[in-house]
This record gives structure tokens, C-alpha cells and sequence, in this order.
């Protein structure tokens, strides 16, 4: 399952299995979101299935993939410390409990706006599943993550 969300210069990419940049294990979801080229809140990718509790753990697990983002270089994983916390403090008001199972950060183009905002979205796709949300509600979970606050 693949879903393409676009808005503007922005778009949101929803996967399971092996439809997305990184290849989902079942139960995992697969959220990837690309902005404006150059803009410090501009990309960032996220994998989480279902925790038994609230919150967020993690569960990161190594990918041999080659993610090419144009203006950015992307790493696997989560290299910056304020992203990893800015996920924790995300999880205090998740819809569902998430345990993220992959990452990717860009050197340039991620920020804790772009993983907090990645965290509500997940946790809505996984609360109700993934092949229900429809653009609309994926896009108002995106702003409501960080209310007030500039759009990336």
C-alpha cells in the first residue's frame, strides 16, 4: 500500500511493505514527508508499528538503502539528539503508543518541527489505519502537531 499526499510544495508519503524508499516489515508503517527544497524543516522519514504502551520507544533497525533527496544528504538513522527528544516529548500526546523502527534524517533539511509533526501523523495512520486517512486528515494532523507555529 502506497498513499501520495500533496500540498503546495509539500508532499507526504504513506507505505507498508515494500511500497515506499524503505521496505516496511509487517505491522510497520512508513511515513516520509518532503518540503520545500533548501528549507530547514524539509524532509524527514519515520517507521513505527503499534507500542503495547503510550508513549515512544524505539527499535531502530540498520537499512542497506540509498535514500537520494535533492539539496539534502540524508542519513539513516537518528544522528541529532533533539530529534530523538523531540519524539519522546511528541509521545506525550500520540493518539497510540509508537515504536519507531526506522528513520531518516537530512543533514540540511530536518528539525524537530518536521519529526514532531512525523510522530502525530504515524500515530493517527496507525490508531486507524493507514488505508482510512485520507489527505485531508493527514495534512490537519501535520498542523495541529505544531500549532501556531511557521509551517516547513
Amino acid at each position: 500500500m502506497r498513499k501520495d499526499f500533496v500540498r503546495r510544495q509539500s508532499r507526504l508519503v504513506v507505505w507498508t511493505g515494500n511500497d515506499g524508499p524503505v521496505p516496511a516489515a509487517a505491522g510497520v508503517v512508513g511515513l516520509e514527508y518532503r518540503g520545500r527544497l533548501g528549507h530547514s524543516s524539509s524532509y524527514g522519514l519515520l517507521m513505527a508499528r503499534v507500542a503495547d504502551s503510550p508513549g515512544v520507544q524505539f527499535d531502530l533497525r540498520p537499512a542497506s538503502v540509498a535514500l537520494s533527496v535533492p539539496c539534502d544528504e540524508v542519513t539513516l538513522g537518528l544522528t541529532e539528539p533533539e530529534y530523538r527528544a523531540a519524539l519522546y516529548a511528541a509521545g506525550h500526546d500520540l493518539r497510540a503508543g509508537l515504536v519507531i523502527t526506522g528513520a531518516a534524517e537530512g543533514k540540511f533539511g530536518s528539525s524537530i518541527v518536521v519529526f514532531t509533526r512525523l510522530a502525530a501523523v504515524l500515530s493517527v495512520l496507525l490508531a486507524v489505519g493507514a488505508e482510512s486517512v485520507d489527505a485531508t486528515k493527514a495534512w490537519a494532523t501535520w498542523e495541529e502537531a505544531w500549532p501556531g507555529r511557521n509551517r516547513p
